[in-house]
């Protein structure tokens, strides 16, 4: 969420695509959530967190449209 709100146009994913699916191959997504997933899984819940976590953010400040959001360095005014 920060980086959109400094005027982030995207995120390229595949470097946390990457970490997730060598934390599934290491056993430690198991070892956490107590069940498996495959690696298309795990993808699609990240991705899924991702953005419902981009819109509690953006809901909780009252902000609609990415638009809005994107390079307003609401932040700046919070002290963050």
């Amino acid at each position: 969420a920060t980086i959109f709100g400094y005027g982030c146009d995207g995120v390229c994913p595949y470097m946390a695509y990457e970490a997730l699916c060598k934390m599934n191959s290491d056993g430690l997504v198991e070892a956490k959530s107590k069940s498996e997933f495959s690696d298309d899984e795990i993808m699609t819940n990240y991705r899924k967190a991702v953005g419902k976590g981009l819109l509690k953010v953006m809901s909780k400040m009252g902000i609609s449209t990415l638009q809005s959001y994107k390079g307003a360095q609401v932040f700046e005014a919070v002290g963050l």
